[in-house]
Order: C-alpha cells, then structure tokens, then sequence
C-alpha cells in the first residue's frame, strides 16, 4: 500500500506523477486492489490523459508527487465502492 496515495485521497489533495511517459495531474478518488490483482488508482485527471477518470496500474506510476493544492469534491463521475477494485485501501 502506498501511504502517499492514502494520504493524498484522505487530505483531498493533488497528486503529480509519469504514467506512460506523459506527466499526469491528478486528483485521486479511490485506491486498492483490482479484479486481477493488480493495485489500482482511480483518479480525475485534470492533465495530461485524454480520459478525465481513468485506472491507474500504480506500479507504472514514477515520480509521484503529493502536491500541496487540495480538491473539494470528486469528479463528476465518481462512485463510491468503485466497483474495478475488489478491496478498496481508501476513498473519497
């Protein structure tokens, strides 16, 4: 478990981080683990991705950063129990 992400989704705070070789600013929803095992972040992209609310594979996130600009309330899209993860570390 990556104790920025949970710091960063508990203090609704932004995350800067590379995934696919492209910067990433994000705001996080929802952390844990996938269908597949693979441990997931679900964020709202303000930058960097076509999608605004994609999944994250947090092991091809580099260079993360937990920045220190806050966010009041999840993306338009949000759903509580994100139903991609099967256990959930943290959420909005």
């Amino acid at each position: 478990m990556n104790p920025v992400i949970v710091q960063a989704i508990r203090e609704k705070r932004r995350l800067r981080f590379i995934y696919s070789d492209k910067p990433r600013l994000v705001e996080p929803q929802c952390y844990g683990i996938g269908n597949k095992g693979t441990e997931l972040l679900r964020g709202h992209q303000i930058a960097g991705g076509v999608q605004r609310e994609p999944l994250f594979d947090v092991s091809k996130i580099t260079k993360l950063v937990l920045l220190d600009e806050i966010f009041t309330k999840p993306g338009p899209n949000y759903s509580k129990n994100d139903s991609a993860m099967k256990t959930i570390y943290c959420q909005l």
